[in-house]
């Protein structure tokens, strides 16, 4: 028994002019959450500190070296901020997802990257997973200088793209 592919329509016969699709969760597989994630590498405090503390990381106003060591500092933690960056090294390309956006690059449709990453986690993405050409447009929050949920994120995207809002459904 095969499965068939939906057929994706041109973008000439629809509204649709550009697809946003984040990273964690859409086009790469993460396994452990986040949350549950940060809690085993650092305890519970550690992972609501990372939590509270991630804006200027997301932003690319910090890296998230300096902020794992400024975390690890305060709650006088005995752990290395080299070895808890290892945390942010993991994920896997979703091979169907990746497809998909091939597909709809062939079908004319814009696609954009709309993902919120910190500097280092958005170099290791393009280097060992190859980011880099996947979609038209990559939209790092860290290049962007402002991170998802703001609506400014949102609307430095559209305006990359060169879509309106209505145009571009997000996929996250």
């Amino acid at each position: 028994m095969s499965i068939s592919q939906p057929v994706i329509p041109p973008a000439s016969s629809s509204p649709v002019r550009a697809v946003l699709l984040d990273a964690d969760g859409v086009l790469q597989l993460i396994g452990t959450p986040w949350g549950e994630a940060l809690t085993r590498g650092g305890g519970p405090a550690f992972a609501q500190a990372m939590v509270d503390g991630e804006a200027d990381a997301l932003a690319g106003r910090e890296t998230l070296t300096e902020l794992l060591e400024r975390v690890v500092k305060d709650l006088g933690l005995e752990l290395r901020a080299s070895d808890l960056l290892e945390m942010w090294h993991r994920a896997t390309p979703d091979p169907l997802a990746w497809q998909l956006v091939r597909d709809l690059r062939e079908a004319g449709y814009s696609t954009v990257l709309a993902t919120n990453q910190q500097w280092e986690r958005r170099a290791w993405m393009r280097e060992q997973l190859g980011y880099d050409g996947l979609c038209d447009i990559d939209g790092y929050s860290c290049t962007l200088g402002v991170a998802k949920p703001e609506a400014a994120y949102f609307h430095r995207l559209l305006e990359l793209a060169g879509v309106e809002a209505d145009q571009a459904p997000v996929r996250r």
